[in-house]
């Protein structure tokens, strides 16, 4: 059972990465080393990951990694590249006694399941309600059709698909705050409301998300009454009441303008302009307020950083917060943090009203 993003946390899933040389046969020629060197320290940090969480007494489930010979064609959409189960929080939930499975545009991760069938089998068989969307017949998108440069492409493209991003969804007890824009679709909205029936839905409103994208950034829960966050526009409505503790100042901003020109200059994020940009002017560059605040709270005195950022863990110490790190070298390369890198499954504590 599962009801909010802080109590203690008893099961996680970590995702995975490919193997250097994994995917070879489906890389361009020229963008083997570079891509390779990415997939070694991508591995490693995961598992790094994996043996941090259990050596806080935490029972850690790992996804297979699943290997494509060849890109996979529809009538409609390829799939290309498959990308590994890196990051499980964009399309699975666990709240209260049920797991929500969803599918998004990304025809790279159609088959991602596949990898997490056997950790949602156990907690099938352990009482848990498994519940999955239909899969959807998708469409080739080109690279500026990206949900996070275009926040209409699903209405633009996909209007008739049932698709949602759970990474829109932040647990807080008998509630969740979602922004109601996606990405997704709003039958997919639909379809996750009528799989939660005994949860309340609560619109994100009045915050730099402005009704959409993932909420799993800018601010965190950490007890039923006590907000971390990295400026107030970041914190939802609701939670505004509580404490707040305004850790801005230690987060220093990346502006992300020339990321984005840069990722927009090339074909995809598999060729060698890009991965070559990536590791000149990108790599090891964590310092996005997002990301940053992208964490695994292990409990409410717990924290888990994927970056050292001592002045920040000296005041949150003055709260009696300590904060651990596992450094998560490329999840600006991956575009997600170590909150997207697992998906907590069980913790304990009981549903209540905390909003």
């Amino acid at each position: 059972m599962i009801y909010t993003e802080f109590d203690p946390l008893k099961e996680v899933i970590v995702g995975d990465s490919y193997a250097p040389g994994d995917l070879d046969h489906l890389l361009p020629a020229d963008s083997k080393d570079g891509f390779n060197k990415i997939l070694e320290e991508t591995k490693q940090d995961y598992d790094k990951l994996a043996q941090l969480l259990q050596s806080h007494d935490v029972k850690v489930h790992r996804p297979e990694v699943y290997k494509f010979d060849h890109e996979i064609k529809f009538s409609e959409f390829d799939v290309n590249l498959p990308i590994a189960p890196m990051v499980p929080r964009d399309a699975y939930l666990v709240m209260g006694n049920t797991v929500l499975q969803t599918y998004t545009s990304l025809t790279d991760r159609y088959f991602d399941s596949l990898s997490y069938y056997h950790i949602f089998k156990d907690l099938f068989d352990r009482g848990c309600n498994w519940v999955s969307q239909p899969a959807p017949m998708l469409k080739n998108l080109n690279q500026t059709e990206n949900w996070f440069f275009d926040n209409k492409i699903y209405h633009k493209k996909l209007p008739d698909k049932v698709l949602w991003h759970l990474a829109t969804m932040f647990k807080a007890g008998d509630a969740v705050i979602y922004n109601p824009q996606g990405p997704g679709t709003p039958s997919g909205l639909d379809w996750v409301q009528r799989n939660l029936p005994d949860t309340r839905f609560i619109k994100n409103t009045k915050t730099v998300f402005q009704g959409f994208g993932h909420i799993d950034h800018g601010f965190i829960l950490i007890d039923d009454e006590t907000v971390i966050h990295a400026g107030i526009e970041w914190v939802p409505e609701v939670l505004r009441n509580k404490k707040l503790i305004d850790i801005k100042s230690y987060l220093p901003p990346l502006n992300l303008k020339r990321y984005t020109k840069d990722y927009l200059e090339i074909d995809s994020k598999y060729n060698v302009k890009w991965i070559e940009k990536y590791l000149e002017n990108w790599k090891g560059y964590n310092q996005e307020i997002c990301f940053d605040l992208n964490v695994l709270i292990l409990d409410s005195k717990n924290i888990l950083w994927g970056r050292e950022i001592p002045e920040l863990f000296r005041y949150l110490e003055t709260f009696g917060i300590e904060s651990h790190v596992c450094d998560f070298r490329h999840y600006l390369f991956w575009e997600g943090g170590i909150h997207c890198a697992t998906l907590d499954t069980v913790r304990d504590g009981k549903s209540r009203s905390i909003i």
